[in-house]
């Protein structure tokens, strides 16, 4: 303890307890003039603490700060409190991302006299949080995909297109009918059209609760897009709910073929379908006979 006492006034030994300390520490007068700095702070700007002795701190440390209102001493003196923060640090060795503290200096009569500062390289420290906020980015990102994915599937396992018979095709809804998903069934139902060059439709919405002017507009835009596709559409399953709504908003379902029953629709297809097929041989010797005359 008397020896720590006998080194006290030591000039020479406080350096070296500051040279000691592994992060960077300086010491400035009122005028900005650096009086102390380790080598920590000086191997920062790739320096000897001799080449920063008394000389302008912000001629040494350039910093977004130095030479501004905004300068951490500055803030910290005036302020009378200590000043913290993170910046980055520029200097011949490259960027240095730094977390530093700066607080008033004062004389045994406590008046103020300069500034200490201390600051510690983060990058190591900023560039792993970066990664791990990235792996986080990324995790979620591949979360949001997968839900979608599944959401997609489960959007084609609720909204199923089966061909009931040959040339018939049925799209079964059931539950709530948001636009989302009026939407994503007709892109589906028109895809197994453009697949099979099914004549027939039927839309069954027997198992929808209700539905709303967006997902009306939704089913008549479908009917539309099926007839423009050369298929013929049927709407079953329509509830005294629905028809209601349907009244109340408006939608006009004239131009649309609708039945009671899905079954009820089934059996107009095939009556169509029978006819058809005996229709067919009589318009064929109609032109023949024509051809000939």
């Amino acid at each position: 303890m008397n020896e720590l006492k006998d080194y006290q006034s030591d000039e020479g030994f406080l350096f070296e307890i500051v040279n000691a300390v592994p992060s960077g520490i300086f010491v400035t007068d009122l005028e900005h003039n650096i009086l102390i700095i380790n080598k920590a702070a000086a191997d920062m700007v790739g320096l000897t603490p001799g080449q920063c002795f008394d000389r302008k701190c912000y001629e040494i440390f350039n910093t977004s700060m130095c030479g501004t209102d905004q300068c951490t001493c500055r803030v910290a003196i005036d302020n009378n409190r200590v000043n913290q923060g993170q910046t980055t640090l520029h200097s011949e060795n490259g960027e240095v991302i730094i977390e530093y503290a700066s607080r008033p200096l004062r004389n045994h009569a406590g008046e103020i006299i300069g500034c200490v500062e201390h600051f510690i390289d983060v990058s190591a420290r900023v560039a792993q949080e970066e990664a791990i906020l990235q792996q986080q980015r990324d995790l979620l990102k591949k979360r949001e995909e997968d839900i979608r994915h599944l959401q997609e599937e489960i959007l084609e396992l609720s909204t199923p297109v089966v061909e009931v018979w040959e040339g018939v095709l049925a799209l079964p809804l059931i539950g709530t009918l948001d636009s989302h998903r009026a939407r994503s069934a007709m892109e589906l139902l028109l895809n197994e059209i453009e697949k099979t060059r099914s004549p027939y439709v039927i839309i069954d919405i027997t198992g929808v609760p209700t539905v709303d002017t967006e997902v009306a507009n939704h089913l008549l835009q479908t009917v539309d897009a099926v007839r423009l596709m050369g298929s013929e559409a049927i709407l079953t399953g329509v509830s005294t709910h629905i028809a209601l709504t349907m009244a109340h908003l408006g939608v006009e379902l004239g131009t649309i073929k609708v039945r009671s029953r899905m079954a009820d629709a089934l059996h107009f297809v095939i009556r169509k379908m029978h006819k058809r097929r005996q229709d067919s041989p009589l318009t064929e010797l109609i032109l023949q006979d024509g051809m000939k005359k």
